[in-house]
């Protein structure tokens, strides 16, 4: 009789223990891990989506999107325009580099190209002879079209500052004519 027990006790151990791993398999499975969505900013107000912005960009995996959520932020602020989005970029740009998702090199770069009238496409160490090469002078001349169309974007569109964008506009021409000028001069040697 006390094998009987014996028996019956530790298949009732086997049973309880399998049970329980069961029981804790099934949890496991049935749990949701919620993966944070990164959604890029929507609607009119640039303030609320600055702010999305800024709550998503705080998780890890959405900081590699950075340069989607600023060109979204671009289209809300083409929505709702105003001379104070200027300062709203840059407190935005700003609180990026202080959080390490952008360097200040970056933070520079897209607030100079959007909303500064001086161009970030002429390299520092320009020579303006070694970039008259067919090539490199249209490849450079792509690159001051594309960011004049951003200062478009950022200045007359986000900010209303049509000012600003003309001075702009201006010094493009001014870049532009002085290229030619160099290059003939360069070419003539």
């Amino acid at each position: 009789m006390m094998k009987l027990s014996k028996k019956i006790s530790a298949g009732y151990k086997e049973i309880m223990i399998s049970c329980i791993v069961a029981v804790m398999m099934l949890a496991c499975t049935n749990q949701q891990y919620l993966k944070p969505s990164c959604t890029l900013p929507s609607g009119v107000n640039l303030e609320e989506a600055l702010a999305h912005s800024r709550a998503d960009l705080s998780r890890l995996e959405c900081e590699q999107m950075f340069e989607g959520y600023f060109e979204r932020l671009i289209d809300v602020a083409k929505r709702d325009p105003a001379i104070e989005n200027r300062r709203r970029f840059s407190d935005f740009l700003m609180w990026a580099n202080d959080e390490g998702i952008i360097d200040k090199i970056q933070a520079r770069s897209y607030y100079n190209r959007y909303f500064n009238t001086t161009f970030m496409s002429l390299p520092d160490d320009f020579n303006v002879c070694s970039s008259c090469s067919d090539i490199a002078k249209r490849d450079l001349e792509v690159e001051l079209q594309k960011e004049l169309g951003q200062k478009e974007e950022g200045l007359m569109r986000a900010c209303q500052d049509k000012q600003a964008y003309y001075a702009a506009a201006d010094q493009y021409n001014s870049i532009l004519l002085l290229l030619d000028a160099t290059c003939t001069a360069c070419r003539n040697k």
